[in-house]
C-alpha cells in the first residue's frame, strides 16, 4: 500500500475522494519513462536505479504521483541472494587491521592494499571481489536480478487500487452492499470465505432476495493489533471488483477529521481479482484426523452457507454427514476471533438455537458464558489444538 507521504486525496467537507488517474497520453508517456528506468536496471544497483529516476521526479509538477508510482514499481524488484561472505564482519576486519596501523606506515601507498589482500585471502576470496561485497548489504549497494515488468496500463490499475487500500487504514468501519442473487452458490460461499481469509469481522444481512449488505469493523475498533487488521481489511478490497453490482460506504478517521468515504465499482479499472478462501489451520487438521478415527461420520467439504434469520449467517469450515441417519452437521473453529465480537454473534445465534451447528472455541476467548449456554449449539473448546474425538462426540451427541 501505499505510504501515508504519498497518498493522494482531497477533503471536501465531510467527504473524502481519492485522486485517481487514467491512462492519458501525458500519463503514460510519464510512467513509460519510469518504466523504463526499472528495465533496464537489472545488474545495476539499487543506487544507480535511484540516481536514474531522480531526473525524473524532478521534471515533475506531480511529484508525489511519480513517487508513488516507483514505491509500487520497486516491490517488482529482485535483488542478489545474501552473499556466503558477511560484508559486516569483512568491514569489521579491516577496520581492526587498520587500526593498528602506526602513522608512518599510513604514508606508505601500499598499505591499504595489503590490508585487503590479507582479509581477502583469510576468506579465500581475491581483493577485487572483497571490495565488489564490502558494502553490499547496504540499500543502495544492493545488486538488482531482475524486475518484474507489466503494461502501462496494469501499472495504472495497480497505482489506483493501491491507493484505495491505502485509505482503508483510516476506515472505522466499512458497509458494502453486493448483489448475490444471480451469483451461484460457490461464488456467494467464496464472498465469505474471502472476508474469513482475512480475518475480518464481520455481519452478514439479506436485504431482500438479490442483495446482501456485510458490515465490517474497521482497524480503530479492532484492539490489539488495529495495524495488522488494517492491512487484512485493504487486501481484502480487492474481491468487491469481482462482483458487478455493488456499493460501498467507509467512515475514515484522518488525522482527528472523520470522512465518508463512498466506493463504486467504476471508480476506476481494477487489476484481475481472485478470490481468497481459508480454512482454519485447526480445521485443517481435524479434517485429516477425523477420518482416521473408526467412526460412522463422513467428512464433507462442500458445506453451505448457514442462514438462520436475514442477520444471522454463518460459514462453517467443514461439515460431517452420518449416512445411517442422514444427519448433517456443521463445524467451524472460532479461534481466531474477537470475544467481544463473538459475543454479538451468539446473542442473535440464540434466537435460532441451530442443532446441526458444532462450535470449535478456543480457551483463550473472553466470552459471555450465559451466551453461549443460550444459544443451543453444541460446543467443543480446546487449550492448544482441537481433539477429533471431541468433535464425533459432540457430533454423536446431535443425533442421540
Amino acid at each position: 500500500m501505499l505510504p501515508k507521504d504519498l497518498q493522494r486525496f482531497k477533503i471536501d467537507g465531510p467527504n473524502v475522494a481519492p485522486q485517481y488517474i487514467k491512462a492519458t497520453p501525458t500519463v503514460t508517456q510519464a510512467l513509460e519513462q519510469i518504466l523504463d528506468c526499472f528495465r533496464f536496471s537489472p545488474d545495476d544497483t539499487y543506487g544507480m536505479l535511484q540516481d536514474s529516476l531522480e531526473p525524473l521526479i524532478q521534471a515533475s509538477t506531480r511529484h508525489r504521483l511519480i513517487k508513488g508510482m516507483i514505491h509500487l514499481l520497486e516491490s517488482r524488484l529482485q535483488f542478489e541472494e545474501t552473499l556466503e561472505n558477511d560484508p559486516m564482519i569483512l568491514r569489521q576486519e579491516l577496520f581492526n587491521k587498520a587500526a593498528t596501523i602506526n602513522g608512518n606506515d599510513f604514508l606508505k601507498t601500499s598499505w591499504r592494499q595489503n590490508i585487503l589482500s590479507e582479509v581477502a585471502q583469510a576468506h579465500g576470496i581475491t581483493p577485487d571481489k572483497l571490495e565488489t561485497i564490502l558494502y553490499a548489504d547496504l540499500k543502495d549497494e544492493r545488486r538488482i536480478t531482475a524486475f518484474d515488468d507489466l503494461e502501462t496500463e496494469q501499472l495504472v490499475a495497480e497505482y489506483n487500487l493501491d491507493l484505495a487500500k491505502s485509505l482503508l487504514l483510516y476506515a472505522k468501519n466499512l458497509t458494502f452492499t453486493v448483489e448475490l442473487g444471480s451469483a451461484s452458490k460457490q461464488t456467494m460461499r467464496r464472498l465469505f470465505q474471502s472476508m474469513r481469509f482475512f480475518n475480518l469481522l464481520f455481519e452478514a444481512t439479506q436485504i431482500s432476495d438479490t442483495f446482501w449488505q456485510f458490515s465490517v469493523d474497521g482497524p480503530s475498533a479492532v484492539l490489539p493489533q488495529p495495524q495488522k487488521y488494517a492491512a487484512s481489511l485493504a487486501a481484502f478490497l480487492p474481491t468487491l471488483y469481482a462482483f458487478k453490482a455493488w456499493h460501498a460506504t467507509s467512515s475514515l478517521d484522518i488525522d482527528g477529521k472523520i470522512c465518508t468515504w463512498q466506493l463504486k465499482p467504476d471508480d476506476f479499472e481494477p487489476p484481475i481479482m481472485h478470490f481468497h478462501e481459508r480454512i482454519p489451520e485447526e480445521a485443517q487438521q481435524l479434517m485429516t484426523r477425523i477420518p482416521q478415527i473408526q467412526s460412522a461420520w463422513q467428512i464433507n467439504n462442500d458445506t453451505p452457507i448457514l442462514q438462520f434469520g436475514p442477520q444471522c449467517v454463518w460459514i462453517p469450515d467443514f461439515s460431517m454427514h452420518h449416512p445411517n441417519t442422514g444427519i448433517t452437521v456443521h463445524i467451524e473453529v472460532l479461534g481466531y476471533w474477537r470475544g467481544d465480537y463473538l459475543n454479538r454473534r451468539l446473542e442473535k445465534l440464540a434466537a435460532y438455537k441451530p442443532k446441526n451447528l458444532i462450535l470449535v472455541l478456543s480457551d483463550k476467548l473472553k466470552i459471555d458464558k450465559q451466551a453461549l449456554q443460550n444459544t443451543g449449539v453444541h460446543l467443543v473448546t480446546f487449550k492448544r489444538t482441537p481433539r477429533p474425538q471431541d468433535i464425533i462426540s459432540a457430533a454423536d451427541h446431535v443425533i442421540s
